[in-house]
């Protein structure tokens, strides 16, 4: 009785690893025709516009991205400024020579 008890088993294992194999075989074939298609020499032309439009909407978020960050980072360059500047009184014990 074990030994149709492992033969189950086995039957079990090689159908789940067939179940398994077939979803990734066509993830990986998708995988492959997205890469071929990047390539440019391979691109459609329709892609190809797509693709450019996309890479201009990519350049305006990063435009708009800047303009939103660049207040922050002034803010913080001049308060780590500050800092130092204070940093330096404290060392020094206030005299400023």
């Amino acid at each position: 009785m074990t030994v149709l008890r492992d033969l189950s088993i086995i039957l079990i294992a090689v159908e789940a690893f067939s179940l398994a194999l077939a979803p990734l075989v066509i993830l990986g074939a998708l995988v492959y025709g997205l890469g071929w298609l990047q390539r440019h020499e391979n691109l459609p032309s329709w892609l190809r516009l797509a693709q450019a439009y996309m890479s201009l909407g990519q350049a305006y978020v990063e435009l708009v991205m800047a303009a939103i960050v660049r207040p922050f980072l002034f803010i913080h360059s001049a308060m780590a400024t500050v800092r130092r500047w204070l940093g330096v009184m404290v060392k020094t014990g206030g005299d400023m020579q």
